[in-house]
């Protein structure tokens, strides 16, 4: 596909998104915050296709590769957050901590709760066989509707959609549009940071990969404005979606 392939844009609340095949919109903002979110590398719980949650699984020996190939991607591309935000968990904090490392950060990295992983309750450490197996009922209404709120113990919706709205507000109101902010989360809460950035209602589902980085840019002087303010995209881009390509490097 040619660099100059055209390609539909689609406008969200907060953000218009011009889609090409492995970067999505690499457009000059001027001057403003940097928001890059990204992924824990593979823990051994992804390795086994159990349900985390909040359990506190372990990075394989793929996932620190992975987060070594972050932390040379961000070596290379001369990447250098600001602030560094971290799920206390440790395949998080410690991608975070690996990665950071090439760029001599690591000693910069701040725990922040809220960034931990959704709550899944008793679905906690087991895969979808034992899952069918312990909880037949719950799991034919689940694998319907999608709903945790069902699930004993689970976060609820309406906890995650506070707590997504939490870490987005902490953020713009605790950085101005000279930070450049890295984030290091988990792919089932980071759905409702995104349906927060682009003021969606809908959590939209999505396979966020190992080490997927999200690039975002915003103005924050301005990201509080209303009306026509919300259809001026020099005030809110997203740069990067779910982006490996430090994955596919030799």
């Amino acid at each position: 596909m040619s660099e100059t392939t055209v390609f539909p844009d689609l406008h969200f609340a907060n953000f218009k998104i011009n889609i090409r095949p492995t970067i999505y919109a690499i457009f000059p903002c001027g001057e403003d915050m940097e928001l890059r979110i990204v992924r824990h590398a593979e823990s051994t719980g992804n390795a086994a296709g159990r349900w985390q949650g909040r359990d506190d699984t372990q990075l394989t020996d793929t996932g620190r590769d992975q987060a070594a190939r972050l932390g040379k991607w961000f070596e290379a591309e001369g990447y250098r957050p600001s602030h560094i935000y971290a799920s206390p968990l440790s395949r998080t904090f410690d991608t975070a901590r690996i990665a950071s490392a090439h760029i001599g950060l690591e000693e910069s990295i701040v725990c922040w709760d809220d960034l931990m992983e959704t709550d899944v309750g008793i679905f906690s450490g087991l895969n979808w066989e034992d899952i069918e197996s312990r909880y037949p009922e719950i799991a034919v209404e689940f694998a319907e509707t999608r709903n945790l709120d069902i699930v004993e113990g689970a976060e609820t919706l309406a906890e995650k959609r506070e707590r997504a709205q939490r870490v987005i507000d902490k953020l713009i109101e605790d950085h101005n549009n000279d930070d450049r902010v890295l984030v290091v989360s988990h792919g089932g809460i980071m759905q409702f940071f995104f349906a927060q950035l682009v003021g969606s209602n809908r959590i939209w589902g999505l396979s966020v990969r190992n080490t997927g980085v999200f690039d975002f840019s915003m103005d924050v002087n301005k990201w509080h404005l209303d009306g026509h303010a919300l259809g001026n995209v020099n005030v809110s881009r997203i740069n990067r979606f779910n982006d490996v390509r430090h994955l596919e490097v030799g």
